[in-house]
């Protein structure tokens, strides 16, 4: 997702990227005649490595990767509209960006690709319901998509990339930077009441689909609160990261 995401937006051309959208649609090693000579490597790792997650999962599970690539799919698509907007100068309205940018907050393809491997917890159902974007899984996408959007603001001003959720809604409400942090956050807060209300109430799927979706909104907030920590490894995280997965802990 972090090489899709610098292709995007930092290294090919719009038509560079459409070939690679296009030739991800048809997903097929054929179509690597069509991707542009430097992106031939990661189309093809692209396709190998799904083909190693599904020789990982059982015959009855193998039909999860096909979930996971429309996923890949869809995010391919929304990062050329992203491209388009960006060489076009284009500030949509809020509710036109967040259609996209929830897409390209990689929520849905990243909460896709932890159900993949979660063994018999996870149905055909399961797959089915993350398809149809449930609510907390939109709700997690917009605070994934807001905090980065309010923490990285201020240097993305320095770049020619597309317009963000900041800048769509000091546009569309006439309203300063501060008063556009202020409401956008406001937003962010209607996000957790939606996570809490499928906490409490009854879901159609398995209590763990759910706390893995809180789970990866509560890493999200964490990465954005203060600064983009994802962005600059620099930061706290890579702190928190170690102490998670390299040093012991006593028990």
């Amino acid at each position: 997702m972090s090489l899709m995401d610098d292709i995007f937006d930092n290294y090919s051309t719009l038509q560079e990227s459409q070939l690679l959208t296009e030739a991800i649609q048809r997903w097929e090693p054929q179509a690597i005649d069509e991707v542009p000579e430097y992106l031939k490597d990661f189309y093809l790792k692209l396709l190998r490595t799904f083909k190693e997650f599904e020789n990982e999962l059982e015959s009855d599970e193998q039909y999860r990767i096909s979930f996971l690539q429309d996923e890949i799919k869809a995010l391919s698509r929304s990062y050329i509209i992203d491209s388009k907007w960006g060489i076009e100068k284009y500030v949509p309205t809020l509710e036109e960006h967040l259609s996209n940018s929830l897409v390209t907050s990689v929520h849905p393809v990243l909460i896709c690709a932890f159900y993949v491997g979660m063994d018999q917890v996870t149905s055909k159902e399961v797959f089915e319901w993350v398809a149809s974007f449930p609510k907390i899984l939109e709700a997690s996408s917009m605070i994934g998509r807001i905090m980065n959007d309010i923490t990285s603001h201020k240097s993305e001003q320095q770049k020619e990339q597309a317009a963000s959720t900041v800048e769509c809604y000091m546009k569309e409400f006439a309203t300063d930077e501060k008063e556009a942090y202020k409401n956008l956050m406001e937003m962010v807060e209607d996000a957790w009441k939606d996570h809490n209300k499928d906490c409490l109430n009854p879901t159609q799927v398995p209590r763990l689909i759910i706390e893995i979706i809180v789970n990866f909104s509560r890493v999200a907030e964490e990465v954005y609160k203060y600064t983009d920590g994802y962005t600059d490894s620099k930061t706290t995280m890579k702190d928190n990261i170690y102490m998670v997965l390299v040093e012991s802990i006593l028990i």
